[in-house]
């Protein structure tokens, strides 16, 4: 089993060594994992708060050159290097030309921002109460499909992250769902089931299973994450993403080497 989405105390808003998710991984018997640290958001001109959700750009180097050594301290699990970008519309040569410095095994992609508005974030949840929840719905999808189809990600982090805090719109999202899906395919894209959303308000893994059975009606690969941000969370309740993927019609998911994808059994 894998678990493709696990942060480190470099990202500012996370604790533990790296060195704590790797034993932690092994001691509950995963077999692969791959760190996805915070890509640095350069576009932000509060380098003090980018610096509580990402990893400095200074230390981003560091970041990598220690996943590369953990492989080589814990031969006895496959550790893959990851980054979850944020994606913002207007700088995607940028992003492109960033990203594409660093040899990663992927490359997961984030809608984290609405425009100046950091949607998930707890400080800013009186902000929902004066917008139009709807808009804002409609603004993340928007979003979420502009950073699929730019063809910088390699998968796409919690498909549905909107809903965190268990505001909900009036509008139905199921052509919302069938967009996302639709473009994933597209661009042979893959997706997580990211199980983070239980220990959050919503109380529910992203996607949502209405959101995944259409992500397998059109055949888009899946990926797990725990989304970890401490030692503990490593693997946290992927089991039941496993039972939820089998639920919906997966049997297999995807494992990224060099960004690229084989698909192996459930």
């Amino acid at each position: 089993m894998i678990d493709y989405h696990l942060h480190t105390y470099l990202c500012g808003h996370a604790k533990g060594s790296m060195e704590d998710y790797v034993e932690r991984a092994i001691k509950i018997g995963l077999n692969e994992i791959g760190f996805s640290g915070h890509f640095p958001l350069f576009w932000e001109s509060n380098k003090e708060f980018a610096n509580t959700l990402s990893i400095p750009e200074e230390k981003f180097p560091f970041y990598v050159e220690k996943v590369v050594s953990l492989r080589e301290k814990y031969p006895q699990i496959k550790i893959k290097l990851g980054s979850e970008v944020d994606y913002v519309p207007g700088l995607e040569s940028e992003i492109k030309k960033r990203v594409g410095k660093y040899p990663f095994d992927y490359v997961i992609g984030a809608v984290h921002f609405i425009g100046d508005f950091p949607f998930d974030h707890p400080d800013y949840i009186d902000e929902w109460k004066k917008r139009d929840v709807d808009e804002i719905y409609k603004s993340y999808f928007s979003s979420l499909i502009s950073a699929i189809n730019t063809g910088i990600f390699d998968i796409i982090a919690h498909p549905d992250l909107v809903k965190k805090f268990g505001f909900f719109p009036k509008i139905s999202l199921f052509p919302f769902y069938e967009k996302v899906a639709t473009s994933l395919k597209k661009m042979n894209m893959a997706f997580e089931i990211n199980t983070s959303g239980l220990r959050k308000p919503v109380k529910e893994v992203y996607p949502s299973f209405d959101f995944l059975k259409i992500l397998k009606k059109h055949n888009v690969p899946m990926t797990f994450g725990s989304d970890a941000h401490s030692p503990e969370d490593v693997g946290k309740d992927l089991i039941y993403a496993v039972d939820l993927a089998k639920r919906a019609g997966y049997t297999e998911y995807a494992n990224f080497s060099g960004r690229n994808f084989t698909l192996t059994p459930i």
